[in-house]
């Protein structure tokens, strides 16, 4: 529970998402599902990076293993943000109230089976995280965390985000997420751990670090692109034309500039080297990757689903200051 003003703060803007489902439950629970998946970066990303780090041996291990840890602890709120979503997915999926457009989604998509796999995703996060937060884990223990955490995180997002909308389908969607999940959970991380001093010889390996997930992100993103445009599918021309447009032409110009941006900049010493710089890189990637959330979730729920989303990210976001900056200079 939350100690100081903050938290409680962030405690009433959550309510605050929830109570916007009394106008719109189908609008305001898709945008807590958007703000309920960013969250859940921070526990997959801290994890992702402190079995990563058991495997590459490095001077990075000692600058982040103490905020990969304080994020890996975040594994239980992430799951106890996600009740609302199991709770309203008759309201959120269409696929609850329609028949299936296949054979296959008929078998995968169901109440029970959604639950489940977001039930045992949540639990191996915490299978994990006991096996790496805190002591020094076997190499075995952590290739099979690294396994694990990549190819659940990408079956995962294709339940909680892709099956919003039940006639698209893209075999890359969950790297895609994958990679723009890791992205912001690392630009998170790295905006705690820059708060206190730190030794300059690092500063690049922190740096080198962020020019790569930016670059990650960016491949991702243009070849799902490439990929549907090129294969010119009624259903992926629709999924990107809902998300084309008037607000959303102005979201996605902005979230690429604020991705892009950062990544031109650390192609200079002078950015990557320094952590100011740096620090400014990660919160100007970290904004971006907020708007581009909202992008993949809520285009077409409504101006209560982009209030419930800004809502809830600004209430998580309070809730985890405290455990991420109370363990940043550790």
């Amino acid at each position: 529970m939350p100690t100081r003003l903050p938290g409680w703060i962030g405690v009433l803007l959550a309510v605050a998402a929830l109570a916007l489902a009394l106008l719109s439950p189908r609008a305001a629970l898709t945008g807590w599902l958007g703000a309920a998946v960013l969250l859940q970066a921070l526990p997959l990303t801290g994890l992702l990076l402190l079995a990563m780090m058991r495997l590459i041996a490095g001077e990075w291990e000692a600058e982040l293993r103490p905020v990969c840890e304080a994020a890996a602890r975040l594994w239980p709120l992430a799951a106890l943000a996600f009740v609302p979503v199991l709770l309203g997915m008759p309201a959120i999926y269409d696929w609850q109230r329609e028949p299936p457009v296949s054979a296959f989604q008929g078998v995968w998509l169901g109440y029970w089976q959604f639950a489940l796999r977001t039930v045992l995703w949540f639990a191996a996060l915490a299978v994990i995280a006991r096996s790496q937060i805190g002591r020094q884990a076997s190499p075995r223990a952590s290739i099979v965390a690294v396994i694990v955490l990549v190819l659940g995180a990408s079956l995962v997002h294709v339940d909680w985000l892709m099956s919003l909308d039940p006639k698209f389908h893209s075999s890359g969607f969950g790297l895609q997420l994958l990679a723009l999940e890791a992205g912001a959970g690392f630009m998170a991380l790295l905006v705690a751990r820059l708060r206190t001093p730190i030794e300059a010889k690092r500063v690049p390996t922190l740096g080198g670090l962020l020019l790569t997930m930016l670059l990650l992100w960016a491949y991702f993103q243009f070849m799902t692109y490439l990929i549907l445009w090129s294969g010119n599918l009624p259903e992926g021309v629709a999924w990107y034309d809902e998300r084309s447009g008037g607000a959303w032409t102005v979201a996605t110009v902005v979230f690429a500039a604020f991705g892009l941006a950062p990544l031109i900049a650390l192609l200079l010493p002078q950015v990557r080297n320094r952590a100011g710089p740096l620090r400014l890189a990660s919160l100007c990637g970290l904004a971006g990757k907020a708007i581009e959330f909202a992008w993949f979730a809520v285009p077409g729920r409504s101006w209560v689903a982009v209030l419930a989303y800004a809502l809830a990210l600004a209430g998580f976001a309070l809730l985890v200051f405290d455990p991420l900056g109370a363990r940043r200079g550790a």
